[in-house]
Order: C-alpha cells, then sequence, then structure tokens
C-alpha cells in the first residue's frame, strides 16, 4: 500500500519535474478535448467532456504536489527495492 501522506521524490528539482510533466499532461487533454469540441450545440460530445475531465483532475494533481513543498532540513524518502 502507497503511504498517501508522503511525497517521495529525490529533491525539490524532483518535484518541480514531475509538476511540469503533469502541466504538459493537462495541455494535451486541453488540446484534444479543443479539436472534440462539437460545432452544433445539442451535438454527441463525450470525448470532448472526457479529455476536459482529464485535463481537470491533472491539474488537481498538480495543485496537491505544489502543497507538498520541500524545504531545506526536510527528510525526503526514496523508494525501496520494490518501489
Amino acid at each position: 500500500m502507497v503511504d498517501i501522506k508522503r511525497l517521495t521524490v529525490e529533491s525539490d528539482d524532483d518535484r518541480l519535474e514531475w509538476i511540469e510533466l503533469l502541466r504538459k499532461c493537462s495541455e494535451y487533454h486541453r488540446e484534444i478535448a479543443e479539436s472534440f469540441r462539437p460545432e452544433i450545440i445539442g451535438a454527441d460530445d463525450m470525448v470532448y467532456r472526457i479529455h476536459t475531465a482529464f485535463a481537470h483532475a491533472i491539474e488537481d494533481s498538480i495543485y496537491l504536489i505544489e502543497m507538498w513543498e520541500i524545504s531545506e532540513g526536510d527528510v525526503i524518502s526514496s523508494p525501496g527495492p520494490a518501489g
């Protein structure tokens, strides 16, 4: 089981890299959503809504990671041999 109360990274730079990666993922899903935005109101918009929801969920995870700021003196854990 994963301890969801502990951010496991090697450094604050790693945390920032994860944030950047997730931002790119969110942007990707927003672009896909826009490409499937229906031109006609009431048309099937399921793909548009799904990718929009993915983008919002990823953004929520970014906000959560941003709250976990690492400062000098914090103990930074790294995964064990099992991950």
